[in-house]
């Protein structure tokens, strides 16, 4: 599996074992809670980011017409607060809740759909 780029860490306080991570796919950057957290600044970690909750429902259906298809098959992800994600991918393993956008493997709680959905992540978590 690839991996992904430790950027920044920011610890809560001094001797705190939680922090801010910021990470890097290559094709993109997300900031990831991380507890315990032993990272440092040019670490690689495993892509795979976990969720405290997340969610994923169908961004289409097989029926619809194509030209929908295609409008809704493009990849984003936007901050909605600390952590915090919404956005559309692309599930590359939906028994495992395995959904892949610019870049990151995000594990989700509930997928449901096949191809592209649309997500909500109350709280990104990286693994130290």
């Amino acid at each position: 599996m690839a991996t992904l780029s430790v950027i920044s860490v920011e610890p809560y306080s001094p001797g705190n074992e939680c922090a801010s991570v910021k990470l890097s796919s290559g094709k993109g950057e997300v900031v990831a809670f991380c507890w315990p957290c032993s990272l440092n600044v040019g670490d690689v970690v495993e892509n795979r980011l976990s969720t405290l909750e997340g969610q994923a429902q169908a961004a289409y259906f097989s029926d619809w017409p194509d030209d929908e298809i295609e409008a809704l098959s493009t990849e984003w992800m936007e901050s909605t607060g600390s952590y915090s994600y919404k956005g559309r991918g692309l599930v590359i393993d939906a028994s495992e809740g395995l959904v892949e956008v610019n870049g990151f493997v995000i594990e989700l709680d509930d997928v449901f759909g096949e191809g592209h959905v649309d997500f909500e992540i109350t709280r990104l978590d990286v693994r130290s």
